[in-house]
């Protein structure tokens, strides 16, 4: 037995100088724990009316960059970024970290923003109505977060008059000061022929409680025929909202 462990011994220190001498070093890449990036907000979205308060925490890391495509970055409190929006739609957050091989993405993430519901003439937004209400303010927004209508201070209205027999017409551009329709916007409202006139609305800004602008969504009035009653031939408005 005694005769075995000798043998081994022997074997094991003449492998181990035959790799010292050949010169050989064995390496071993032993991975850097990865730096984990977190990013914490109020809630699933971002509000349009206000200044959205976003937190981003990086473990294990160093410096870090962070961008924000749809919105502003307008202020920076250590890890605590304030983000603010002009228009609805969305926005993307990417957390980039500075390391050995230069700056790498860490984070990015998506969220929606969501801005005041437009009403225009009594019509909600993505719904639809026979009747347009003239009277009071025919244009206003309601927001959910401050659970109250915010004021229209201007809009854009653009008019195609026939867009079956001519092609690539231009609009025409009219312009409000206002929350109401102007004569010519009316005049155009009211004789809308749904197969030969488009007519959008652009440029909207309201006014929300403390005093800043913000620029809702261009919204498309829509009209179809109603043909329930054969007698008296009517339109069924909609609004919807509009891809630019």
């Amino acid at each position: 037995m005694l005769w075995r462990i000798v043998l081994l011994l022997i074997i094991g220190t003449t492998f181990c100088r035959a790799q010292t001498g050949s010169g050989k070093t064995a390496v071993f890449k032993v991975r850097a724990p990865q730096a984990t990036c977190s990013i914490f907000t109020e809630e699933k979205f971002f509000w349009l009316e206000k200044n959205n308060i976003v937190r981003v925490k990086v473990r294990g890391g160093g410096k870090i960059q962070v961008e924000l495509t749809g919105g502003k970055i307008i202020e920076q409190d250590g890890g605590n970024y304030t983000l603010f929006f002009t228009s609805p739609g969305t926005a993307a957050i990417s957390v980039y970290k500075f390391g050995r091989y230069g700056r790498e993405l860490a984070l990015t993430k998506t969220y929606e923003v969501r801005g005041p519901t437009l009403y225009f003439c009594g019509i909600k937004t993505d719904s639809t109505s026979k009747y347009l209400r003239l009277r009071g303010d025919n244009l206003y927004a309601y927001s959910d977060y401050f659970k109250q209508a915010l004021p229209v201070l201007s809009f854009e209205m653009f008019f195609t008059g026939d867009t079956v027999n001519v092609r690539n017409a231009k609009p025409t551009r009219y312009k409000s000061d206002t929350c109401m329709l102007t004569k010519e916007m009316q005049y155009k409202v009211l004789h809308y022929q749904p197969k030969y006139n488009y007519i959008y609305f652009h440029n909207i800004v309201c006014e929300v409680p403390d005093g800043t602008k913000r620029i809702l969504d261009p919204v498309r009035l829509h009209g179809i025929v109603d043909t329930a009653n054969k007698k008296t031939l009517s339109l069924i408005y909609a609004v919807f909202r509009k891809e630019l």
